[in-house]
């Protein structure tokens, strides 16, 4: 019965009928709705992103850092600020990106396979930080180095 009534309603108020430009600067466009008395409001499903994308400043390219088999490479200094490193694993292993230092201390949410790449976003204050790939002992083999931010 419900669903009888809500279906005269929008009928009634969606098509205009007899009504007359006249009619209509009196009362304004017919009005419509889209919600019914038992609908509830279902929220859109999303995929979460992997490592979300991070729009950067067109005037500040992303920072390039390619990591091999225990080798970070990528500039030893870089400016402060809002930095974005794009990140790719051109090794054969799966590695990771993680930043520590002045307070700082952040990591990729998953790790890269080979070929993978990603866009990391964080904002760094002047001062020195440690790089390196969190991923088994490859932080032992060699693979991190010194960043300065200036």
């Amino acid at each position: 019965m419900r669903a009888l009534i809500v279906a005269s309603a929008i009928l009634m108020f969606a098509c205009p009928g007899n009504r007359t430009a006249e009619d209509e600067s009196k009362t304004g466009p017919p009005k419509t709705s889209t919600t019914t008395s038992n609908a509830q409001a279902v929220p859109e499903k999303s995929t979460p992103a992997i490592n979300p994308p991070v729009k950067t400043p067109a005037a500040t390219p992303p920072i390039q850092v390619q990591l091999t088999e225990y080798e970070i490479q990528m500039p030893d200094s870089i400016a402060a600020g809002a930095n974005a490193f794009q990140i790719v694993n051109a090794g054969t292993m799966t590695h990771s990106f993680a930043i520590e230092g002045n307070g700082v201390s952040e990591k990729l949410a998953t790790d890269l396979t080979r070929g993978d790449s990603t866009l990391f976003a964080i904002a760094l204050k002047p001062g020195t930080y440690t790089v390196y790939c969190p991923v088994d002992k490859h932080r032992g083999k060699g693979m991190q180095r010194t960043l300065t931010v200036r």
